[in-house]
């Protein structure tokens, strides 16, 4: 499921191929900023939830299981966790606050991802006037992760554990939008693929 993009003045624009972000029904959930809860107390849970992986780099948390990092995470901040929003099982798109879109994203908020992969090409043009080109691949089929920073760019930082399965946690960047940006003699051309979705974990 791949997305086509032209690009004028070196901005990509979506010709309406890009990948969507689908929100399934969150069920019930907790008050956000906008509905009455101060912003403060957010950010506190932002921070608690942040805190809670970083302290644990290169750690396995739990049974190791992706689930496990992010639950562990709300928990200790005294939020409401996947099992307040519904059933809980092996493959279900878990639910962890209020939805939220990428543009509202902030650290702490919760992904959710479902057969998400991105590839990424660099290609530098040389000295001679040939051309160099890498490329990277991450792939997301069924995973939780916790938002670390907001990039920029529809790049986002994540600290997640077991990806690649048995890993310990560790920090990631992420793609969550597709385009081609152009710097010098580099252009880097990202395709974004599959669902996501974003949470904010709401106090309980």
């Amino acid at each position: 499921m791949g997305g086509h993009l032209f690009i004028f003045d070196d901005q990509p624009i979506d010709d309406g191929t890009l990948p969507r972000i689908d929100v399934p029904p969150p069920g019930p959930i907790g008050l956000d900023a906008r509905t009455g809860t101060p912003a403060r107390a957010h950010v506190n849970i932002g921070e608690r939830v942040v805190r809670y992986p970083r302290q644990r780099m290169g750690q396995r948390v739990g049974d190791g299981e992706c689930f496990s990092l992010a639950d562990g995470a709300l928990r200790n901040a005294g939020a409401r966790t996947a099992e307040d929003y519904g059933t809980v099982a092996p493959d279900l798109d878990y639910v962890w606050g209020s939805s939220v879109s990428l543009a509202d994203l902030q650290p702490g908020d919760v992904v959710q991802f479902r057969d998400y992969r991105f590839d990424r090409e660099v290609e530098t043009r040389n000295a001679d006037g040939s051309f160099t080109t890498t490329s990277d691949v991450q792939e997301r089929p069924h995973h939780t992760a916790i938002v670390e920073r907001v990039d920029g760019g529809g790049a986002v930082t994540v600290l997640e554990q077991n990806s690649p399965d048995g890993s310990p946690v560790t920090r990631s960047q992420l793609f969550f939008s597709g385009g081609t940006r152009r710097s010098g003699n580099r252009t880097t051309t990202i395709t974004v693929q599959g669902r996501f979705w974003f949470y904010r974990p709401q106090a309980r």
